[in-house]
C-alpha cells in the first residue's frame, strides 16, 4: 500500500523522521527521545524494499547528530558505529549534509593513567586497546597511511582522541553544508583547558586533500558554549578559540558563523595573521560571543566582509586595551557591508568603559564607533551608551543642552529598532531632540529599549537634603516626559 504512493509523498511523510540538532542538546531530554526514535524508524523503514530504503536511506544519514560523550562517554561507541558504517559503504558519505557534534571528551597526556582508573575509561587506543575490533584498527590504518589527513591528525588517531575520529568524518563528507557542534566541557582534573587537539586544527591541507574545495558546499558553523565549572581559578584560561576556524572564513558558500559565548576567558595572543583566502568573504550573519579572538584579528575578517546583514559581537574588557582598536575601528571595518548590515549588536562590560586621563583618545573603547548614516540598510541597532556617542560627546554634554551632533546625523533613517544599554542623563537631550522631528528623520521606527537612566550621574553632593530631593525629582520628570513622548509618537518603548 506505501509503495503505491507517488515517491515525492513518501519522501515528504519520510522526512518528518530525519534527524535534527536536538540530540547534542543533552539537557532536553524529550527531544533527545523523540530524535532516536525517528532516527530508529527510518533505520526500519529501509529494511522494508528497495524502493523505500531508497527513499529512506538518505535521509537516514542527511543530518547525523553525535551524542554528547562527556557526560555519557558511551555515547562515543555510537559515534563510532555510524563512522564504520560509511568506511564500509563510503557511497553513503554523499547523503551527509548537516553534522550535529556534541561535546567530546579529551585527555591530556599526564590525565591518561587517571583515567584507565575511572568508571567510563577514555576510548582511545593507547587506554583501552581491547575496545578496537581488528576491522576498525585495519579501516584507520588505510586513512593514516594514505595521509589523507596531516600529521597532527595521525598522531590525535594514535593517541585515540575522539577528536581524530570527528575530523575523519568531515573529511569524508563532500556535501557538507552545515556543521554545528558544541565544545569540549571543562574540569577541575584536567591540565589543559583546551584540547590539545581541536578537530578543526586536524583538517589542514595536506596530499590529496586540500579543506577549500573539500567544504565548497558549507554553508553554516554554529558554536554552542562547553559547560563550565564555576569553581574553576580565575587565573585559568579558557574560553573559544577561534584561530582553527579562520580558513573557513573564506569559503565561498559559507553565509552563517555563529559563536556562542563562553562569558568567560580572553583571547590568546596568537599571531595577527592567519591563512585567510584572499577572495572575500561571503558571510551574511556573523555572531561572535566570545574573547578568545585579538581583535585585530577581527579587523581582518570584517574587512574582507562585503554581504554582511547581521553582526553581533559581545566583547570582554580586557580587549579595550589594544593600540590601534576601538569602536570607530570596527565602524570602518564594516565599510565594505554598508549597504547590507541590516542588524548591528555590539556590547561589552560597563566597567571596561570608564574614561581615564590615560585612556582617552585613539585607544579603546573611549572613542564613539562615528556615524551609521551610512549604513542605509540598517534596521536594529544594539549598543551601550558608550559605544554610540563616546566619552568625547559625554563630556561636551555635561549641561544637558541641545547636542552639536545630534542622533539624526549619527543615525540611519533605516532603523526600526534601537537598543541603548547601561544609560546615563548626558542621553537625555539626544533623544529629546529625536522626539522633536522623530517620524521625519526616523520614520520606520518601531520601538525603543532603554535601560534604567543613571540619574545620579553628576555631582550633587553640594546639595542639601531638600535641594537634592528637587533636583532628582526634576530628573526624573524630565525622563519620563520624554519616554511619555516617544509612546504618544507610536514607538514602544521597553
Amino acid at each position: 500500500m506505501l509503495e503505491r504512493l507517488p515517491v515525492e509523498v513518501i519522501r515528504l511523510v519520510f522526512k518528518q523522521l530525519a534527524t535534527t540538532p536536538d540530540l547534542i542538546h543533552y539537557d532536553n531530554v524529550e527531544q533527545n527521545t523523540y530524535h532516536r526514535n525517528s532516527w530508529k524508524a527510518l533505520a526500519q523503514l529501509c529494511k522494508v524494499s528497495r524502493q523505500i530504503k531508497s527513499i529512506a536511506e538518505p535521509l537516514l544519514y542527511q543530518n547525523y547528530a553525535r551524542p554528547d560523550s562527556t557526560s555519557n562517554p558511551v555515547a562515543h561507541y555510537s559515534f563510532r558505529k555510524f563512522l564504520t558504517t560509511v568506511l564500509r559503504r563510503p557511497e553513503l558519505l554523499k547523503h551527509v549534509c548537516s553534522l550535529y557534534i556534541g561535546a567530546w571528551r579529551h585527555y591530556p597526556e599526564r590525565e591518561l593513567q587517571h583515567a584507565a582508573k575511572s568508571k567510563f575509561p577514555a576510548c582511545t587506543a593507547r587506554v583501552c586497546d581491547t575496545h578496537f575490533s581488528p576491522e576498525l584498527h585495519s579501516l584507520y590504518s588505510k586513512y593514516a597511511n594514505v595521509s589523507i589527513l596531516g600529521d597532527e591528525w595521525k598522531e590525535a588517531l594514535d593517541a585515540g582522541e575522539e577528536a581524530a575520529e570527528i575530523a575523519l568524518l568531515m573529511s569524508l563528507t563532500p556535501n557538507l553544508e552545515r556543521i554545528e557542534f558544541s565544545m569540549p566541557h571543562l574540569s577541575l582534573n584536567l591540565t589543559h583547558a583546551s584540547p590539545r587537539y581541536f578537530w578543526p586544527r586536524l583538517l589542514a591541507a595536506s596530499a590529496g586533500w586540500d579543506p577549500s574545495k573539500h567544504f565548497h558546499r558549507l554553508d553554516c558553523i554554529m558554536v554552542h558554549k562547553r559547560n563550565l565549572i564555576p569553581t574553576l581559578p580565575e587565573s585559568a584560561e579558557y574560553g573559544f578559540e577561534i584561530d582553527p576556524f579562520l580558513p573557513f572564513i573564506g569559503l565561498p558558500k559559507l553565509k552563517v558563523f555563529w559563536v556562542e559565548s563562553d562569558n568567560y576567558g580572553s583571547y590568546r595572543k596568537l599571531s595577527e595573521e592567519y591563512p585567510l583566502n584572499e577572495e572575500e568573504s561571503h558571510l551574511t550573519d556573523l555572531t561572535l560571543g566570545l574573547s578568545y579572538i585579538h581583535p585585530m584579528k577581527l579587523m581582518q575578517i570584517l574587512k574582507r566582509c562585503t554581504k554582511l546583514e547581521a553582526f553581533v559581537c559581545d566583547f570582554q574588557p580586557e580587549l579595550i586595551y589594544i593600540p590601534g582598536f576601538s569602536w570607530n575601528t570596527i565602524g570602518e571595518a564594516l565599510e565594505g557591508s554598508r549597504q547590507t548590515l541590516e542588524e548591528l549588536t555590539l556590547g561589552a562590560d560597563m566597567s571596561s568603559q570608564l574614561a581615564t586621563e590615560e585612556f582617552t583618545g585613539s585607544e579603546g573603547t573611549c572613542v564613539s564607533i562615528g556615524s551609521l548614516k551610512k549604513f542605509t540598510s540598517l534596521k536594529k541597532l544594539d549598543v551601550l551608551q558608550t559605544t554610540l556617542l563616546g566619552f568625547e560627546n559625554m563630556i561636551d554634554e555635561m549641561n544637558l543642552v541641545v547636542p552639536a551632533s545630534p542622533f539624526r546625523d549619527m543615525l540611519p533613517s533605516s532603523l526600526e529598532s534601537i537598543t541603548i544599554d547601561i544609560c546615563t542623563l548626558t542621553i537625555v537631550p539626544y533623544l529629546e531632540s529625536m522626539l522633536a522631528k522623530l517620524r521625519q528623520n526616523f520614520p520606520y521606527l518601531q520601538e525603543m529599549r532603554l535601560s534604567d537612566i543613571d540619574l545620579m550621574e553628576f555631582d550633587t553632593n553640594n546639595c542639601t537634603g531638600q535641594q537634592f530631593e528637587v533636583l532628582m525629582q526634576g530628573r526624573r520628570d524630565r525622563v519620563n516626559l520624554l519616554k511619555a513622548g516617544f509612546v504618544q509618537a507610536g514607538v514602544k518603548l521597553r
